[in-house]
């Protein structure tokens, strides 16, 4: 697999004021690496910057082999796209019409809806009228019109039901293994984003603190429960 997206010993944060320190990862072509954490622990940072939000304080972002731009509409057209946790579709227009503004081209329409086949009997519905779960497999949709190479993807589950997400995950490694997208998917069902996931990284305090197969990590809960509070010894932020 073609290394995609790349973050060397990056400390990043906000007025001057770091939230992640020395965070090493790295994702490829058609691999889903999770992002698992409490809350505070440095996850949407990691992703802003990740997006070219924010800039390094120290380290590097590299996307496509290349240094990261440092414009976020420029890194979409590159192919890094960010799928926020607030969703970013526009409540007051259709479906339909989320879906044309987002389109560049017009060959893969059909692929997405193939993915999100729901979304067809939804087309003329204004985004308002949608379920949270709806409303995110349109985010999603949105985001795979732009043809991206790489989708970093914010607390998709946020506000939704657990049967919702349940739903709403298997489409995430759907599309990693169809298009060979690359996706950093921060997620906090631990069980269901490591159902999915091929990696997995765990921060807590702004740091890496667990790195592993995903499978690896899922059979070792005693691990990941650690990590996840803080009581495990172990760092290795080297991308793998």
């Amino acid at each position: 697999m073609t290394e995609m997206l790349r973050l060397d010993a990056v400390t990043a944060g906000y007025a001057g004021i770091p939230a992640v320190r020395d965070i090493g990862l790295s994702v490829a072509s058609g691999e889903i690496v999770a992002m698992l954490g409490p809350n505070g622990a440095g996850k949407t940072t990691t992703l802003r910057t990740a997006a070219g939000i924010l800039t390094p304080m120290t380290g590097t972002v590299s996307a496509f082999g290349r240094p990261l731009r440092r414009r976020l509409e420029q890194n979409a057209r590159a192919g890094l796209v960010l799928v926020p946790d607030t969703r970013g579709v526009f409540h007051s227009l259709t479906v339909r019409e989320n879906l044309t503004l987002a389109r560049r081209r017009n060959d893969n329409l059909d692929e997405v809806l193939d993915l999100f086949p729901a979304l067809r009997e939804l087309m003329g519905r204004r985004c308002g009228r949608l379920s949270g779960g709806e409303q995110q497999m349109l985010a999603l949709a949105k985001a795979l019109v732009h043809r991206p190479r790489v989708l970093l993807i914010d607390e998709m589950s946020m506000g939704l039901a657990p049967v919702a997400v349940q739903a709403l995950l298997p489409s995430i490694r759907a599309l990693a293994d169809r298009f060979s997208v690359g996706v950093l998917l921060v997620e906090q069902h631990i069980d269901l984003a490591l159902s999915i996931a091929d990696r997995a990284v765990v921060l807590h305090h702004g740091r890496i603190v667990l790195t592993g197969p995903a499978a690896e990590l899922r059979a070792d809960r005693n691990a990941v429960a650690e990590a996840y509070f803080g009581a495990s010894p172990t760092h290795d932020s080297s991308p793998a």
